[in-house]
């Protein structure tokens, strides 16, 4: 294979003049997507003479690429000077490819079936419009003056039966009238989804812009033709269904994916691939430079004599030391490794269409508990503690959290890579109902001449299980700790927790509580505090 690429600020000059021109389309044959941008391989095969041709390629939106696709083509061909012609006029039906041949047949016989309702519906309208016309000439009809009796009622006669056979006459066009409309209504609703089909297939215009190369072949036969371009406006991120089940301690994960292209065509029955690497983003190190370090003699703010200081002139003071700014690039980085996903069987997205692949279906361990945080909730949740064992990471993603079948809701997840430990939260138990109160808060001095204040407060949280069965809670508070030596500080809880520091959070603390249908528990905690007079203390219980 030969690649030949080319600059589309650099066309080369056209090629001599070659034994036969051919003009054909390169539909996108496989993607690679990536978090923002995807790569389109295009490929073509024709059946070529040996000798010299100049090939023409119908390419949508190649004047807007930064640089023309990279070719390649099959072994024993030659690729020449390529060169771009934009919006140039080609014969669009003659490019079809047998999807769009037969998606603009459809939209061809439904436009004349269309056509020939509505003349149907024309014909239909000018007889009723007659036969209106001639129930109003009836209408209008009058006896002359000299006519006797016999000739009067001999004209009521007539214009009776005729009037009469007017109308039903006029009563039967109308009949016929109301199903052709309905029939023309029915055809150009299919005439509109025939369209939406045609151009989901994204069939050239009747202009487009062309590539334009000479090929030297060898030996004639079948050649191919592989065109690959970066375009920016694709993008995938990865979804889940996170369904835990209690009763068996398993998490079972369904990963799929979201697709969006807007790329311009259509991607039909393409070979995906799904990778986790940014090809928008830096390709090298950021460069490192010295860091010299000095020392100056200090430099203070002086004002002049003058005591106005609206008018005092300052004197210079050094600028702060500059450091280099901190340059944030996005992406992902999973151990220094890009990622790649390729889907099992070849998918079909439309220009400016999103879609929802199936991926696989992930098992993992859980170890499932009840949480409850007194302070800020008014209800115990369902967590569960998993450990990534599956040889991958599991990318970061909106995902469905199901409890035991159930949707609880949905919340984006961060990467969890292989190997890796994570907490995830499966909505709340109602039935089991927290509260926190604040029964005394004392304020004072302490000693004859105060030296420092001092603070006692009382606070009780209780833990009421309201379901029909026993469960199994930890609840979790923040107790109250000093840094500082001036700041006293003395906690005492009843009952002791069952530990402390839990998850190395100083201060945070755990009771395990084993509660009966129906039962509440208590928990009392009293903090003091003492601290100089001439601090503030700064605590929210």
């Amino acid at each position: 294979m030969r690649l030949v690429a080319a600059s589309l600020f650099a066309i080369l000059a056209a090629s001599p003049a070659s034994a036969e021109d051919f003009l054909t389309q390169a539909p996108v044959a496989a993607v690679t997507v990536y978090p923002d941008g995807a790569e389109l391989v295009h490929r073509a095969v024709l059946d070529l003479p040996a000798g010299r041709h100049r090939i023409r390629l119908a390419y949508p939106g190649a004047e807007d690429l930064a640089a023309l696709p990279r070719i390649r083509a099959s072994d024993g061909v030659t690729l020449g000077a390529l060169n771009l012609r934009g919006n140039a006029p080609i014969d669009r039906e003659a490019l079809f490819t047998p999807a769009q041949a037969e998606a603009w047949q459809t939209v061809r016989d439904l436009e004349d079936a269309l056509a020939s309702r509505r003349d149907e519906i024309a014909t239909a309208r000018a007889e009723v419009d007659a036969l209106r016309a001639r129930l109003k000439f009836l209408d209008d009809v009058l006896p002359g003056e000299g006519d006797d009796a016999s000739a009067i009622v001999a004209l009521a006669d007539m214009l009776t039966r005729d009037t009469r056979e007017t109308k039903a006459a006029l009563v039967s066009a109308r009949a016929r009238l109301r199903p052709l409309r309905e029939e023309a209504k029915a055809i150009a609703a299919r005439l509109e989804d025939a369209r939406a089909a045609f151009e989901r297939l994204s069939p050239p215009a009747d202009h487009e812009d062309v590539l334009a190369f000479d090929v030297d072949v060898a030996t004639a036969g079948s050649v191919s033709f592989e065109l690959t371009e970066f375009n920016p406006n694709a993008w995938w991120e990865m979804g889940y269904d996170l369904a835990l089940d209690r009763a068996a301690g398993r998490l079972d994960i369904a990963r799929k994916v979201h697709l969006r292209q807007d790329s311009g065509m259509a991607w039909a029955d393409v070979s995906l691939t799904l990778a986790t690497a940014r090809p928008t983003g830096a390709v090298a190190p950021s460069e490192v430079q010295p860091d010299r370090a000095r020392i100056e003699d200090p430099r203070t703010l002086r004002l002049a004599p003058s005591t106005d200081m609206a008018t005092a002139p300052m004197a210079e003071v050094a600028p702060a030391p500059m450091a280099a700014a901190k340059t944030i690039n996005a992406g992902l980085e999973i151990d220094g490794l890009s990622v790649s996903y390729v889907y099992p069987e070849k998918v079909t997205i439309a220009d400016g269409e999103e879609a929802e692949l199936g991926l696989d279906t992930l098992s993992l361990a859980a170890r499932v508990q009840l949480l409850a945080s007194p302070r800020h909730d008014s209800t115990a949740f369902v967590v569960a503690d998993v450990t990534n064992t599956t040889p991958e990471p599991l990318l970061p993603g909106l995902a469905n959290f199901l409890r035991d079948g159930h949707l609880v809701g949905n919340a984006a997840i961060d990467l969890i890579p292989a190997g890796a430990e994570a907490r995830m939260g499966f909505g709340p138990i109602e039935g089991i109902r927290l509260a926190t109160r604040f029964e005394r808060n004392e304020e004072g001095d302490t000693g004859l001449i105060s030296k420092s204040n001092t603070r006692a407060q009382k606070i009780v949280f209780t833990v009421e299980n309201l379901t029909g069965e026993a469960q199994e809670v930890r609840a979790l508070y923040p107790l109250p700790f000093s840094e500082q030596e001036d700041l006293a500080v003395r906690v005492n809880a009843r009952p002791a927790p069952d530990e402390t520091d839990v998850d190395h959070k100083r201060g945070v603390a755990a009771w395990d509580m084993t509660l009966a249908p129906g039962e509440k528990r208590e928990v009392e905690i009293t903090v003091s505090l003492s601290w100089p007079v001439d601090k503030e203390l700064v605590w929210h219980p």
